[in-house]
Order: structure tokens, then sequence, then C-alpha cells
């Protein structure tokens, strides 16, 4: 019968739609995604959680830093994400594709032992700040957080597949990263360790169910000791 596909055909069809589907891996979000997330307020442990600022006590900022992990951001907020009342909002990355893509910069790392490859590859995180409502000085720690296990995350964006590895050995301590992206778009990263005997290991990580915004006002990191997976002494850069 014409226009109908033999089923031997079609069912090839539809798994190869189902691995295309599936060829980004399990830890990679898509360009135009769509982030849906809240505030939350909590001590520096990232354990106990906290009273709210009030709304007009803080702006939220959200730049990316491009061609690195670590260090100020190098874009402005094209972002602007709605703060509903209960202080959940949306990030439509899709929206902000063309100005990110127009942001993005030659990767040159300001830690010497990270390399990427290919290194042609450009990436950009989003690290988002929380600022007087105006001015321009900080009223909180950010962190990006898996609500569920209580870690802290980095976003990063690759414009192609690529992977960022490196490693350093300070007082002891052993940090390794491995991160993988398989397409273009957004990876979650995290510390985690990689060994009994203390070694870390950054690495990218399934999306998180649910993804807060977690921000630690001045009093409560000053009341709390900050939970790290590596001593401080190390001089190992945190997420």
């Amino acid at each position: 019968m014409r226009g109908t596909a033999p089923r031997p055909l079609l069912a090839l069809a539809v798994l190869a739609a189902v691995l295309a589907g599936c060829g980004t891996g399990d830890s990679q979000r898509p360009p135009g995604w769509v982030l849906h997330s809240q505030l939350r307020f909590y001590a520096s442990d990232l354990q106990t959680q906290r009273a709210p600022l009030p709304r007009g006590a803080f702006r939220l900022f959200f730049p990316f830093i491009a061609g690195d992990l670590y260090g100020p951001a190098t874009t402005g907020d094209f972002i602007h994400p709605l703060l509903r009342p209960d202080y959940s909002f949306e990030i439509d990355f899709g929206r902000v594709q063309p100005d990110l893509l127009r942001s993005l910069q030659p990767t040159e790392f300001s830690l010497d032992y990270l390399r990427i490859d290919p290194p042609e590859a450009r990436l950009a995180r989003l690290a988002p700040v929380a600022l007087q409502p105006d001015g321009i000085e900080q009223v909180a720690t950010t962190d990006w957080i898996d609500a569920a296990r209580h870690e802290r995350l980095m976003l990063v964006y690759f414009d192609r597949p690529a992977r960022i590895t490196g490693s350093l050995t300070r007082n002891g301590y052993t940090v390794h990263y491995n991160v993988r992206a398989a397409a273009p778009g957004y990876v979650w990263v995290a510390r985690r360790p990689s060994s009994d005997d203390g070694e870390q290991m950054y690495t990218e990580v399934a999306p998180p169910q649910t993804v807060v915004l977690a921000l630690t006002p001045p009093e409560a990191a000053s009341s709390a000791p900050r939970k790290a997976a590596l001593p401080a002494r190390t001089g190992i850069p945190a997420p």
C-alpha cells in the first residue's frame, strides 16, 4: 500500500529517532533549554535554611565568565529573569543564545594546569551574583546547588563537543578535572571524591531533578563553617 513504510523500516526509523535524541548524553542540556529554579537562603554549609532576605534588599545579576571557569565576569546580564513572589524564576537559554554566542572568547584558563580539547573550543560559565539594590557590592554568596544532595554545581556552556582535563597536587591533596561535553550545550559540573585517599574530581553530572540558587548572606557565612570538599589550605578553587 502506497505511503506506508514496511514495519521493519518503520521500527528502524523509530529506533534511530530515539538514539538521536539520546546522542548528547545524560549530562547534556541543549542550547535552547529552559531552567526552572528558585532562590533559597542558607547558612554557608548549604544544609541549614535561613529566612529569606526581603526582595527589596538585593538584586540578582546573571553574567557569564567567557573563556574560563574562574575569574571575573566578562559579560553583562542579558538574562534578567522575573523573580516571582515565591522566589522562583526561569531562564530561557534559547532567548539569550545569540547574545551568549557573540560574547564567547578564546579559552584561556587562569589555572595553568587546565587544558581543553579541541583548543579552539569555547566555553562560558554562568555565575550569578546578588548585589545591592542600587549598588555593586555583593550582599550574599551565590551557589547553584542540587537541592537533594546540597552539592555545589557549576553551569558551563560549550560551543562544541569538548573536554576539560587537568590535575593539581598541593599539600598532599589532589584534584582532577575531567569535564566532557558531548555536543554544543550546557553541562552541570560538580566536584566529587574520585578515590578513597582524598582525591577529588571535577566532572559533568546528570542534571539534578531540582536545582536551586542558594544565597548565603554575610552573617550566615560568618556564623557557620563553609563546607568544602578540600581543606582551604590547598589553594584549590571551590566551585
